[in-house]
């Protein structure tokens, strides 16, 4: 038994008519995420980064050309010189983000080890069954998804 039969057999005991079968499925997914979200917790510490500062450095690198983005949570990262806030030429009431040389290292090597932790978590799991769960999932999620 796994945690999630557990708590079901817990719910059921404590309330007959409630119906938690959904947690079958859906807390199983919560579980799944919030152990993986702690092995890259685990993996960021070694570059000081957060999940929050790992998602917005690796947006930026991502997704942000050579004039940045329009900033919102910043002001740590760029105290570590992990990004800096430029005016926008085009916009005299904005401002521009972009990775700094550092932060792109930082984030690109934090990238990685992300990586190595999502394989390490998939590990149970065979090719097949991989693709199998990650096609169900997609499908799910083009479902729930906002457009």
């Amino acid at each position: 038994m796994d945690h999630v039969d557990r708590m079901i057999e817990a719910w059921s005991a404590r309330e007959p008519a409630l119906d938690v079968q959904p947690l079958q499925v859906v807390g199983r997914l919560l579980r799944l995420a919030g152990l993986l979200e702690r092995d890259i917790e685990r993996e960021l510490a070694a570059f000081e980064l957060s999940f929050g500062d790992f998602d917005v450095l690796n947006t930026l690198r991502q997704e942000a050309g050579p004039e940045g983005m329009h900033p919102t949570r910043l002001n740590r990262l760029e105290q570590r010189r992990l990004l800096i806030r430029e005016a926008d030429g085009t916009d005299r009431r904005a401002v521009r983000v972009r990775l700094t040389a550092l932060g792109r290292d930082r984030v690109g090597v934090a990238l990685r080890a992300v990586l190595a932790a999502d394989r390490r978590f998939l590990a149970p799991l065979g090719k097949q069954d991989r693709a199998a769960i990650a096609g169900l999932l997609r499908r799910w999620l083009l479902a729930v998804e906002p457009e």
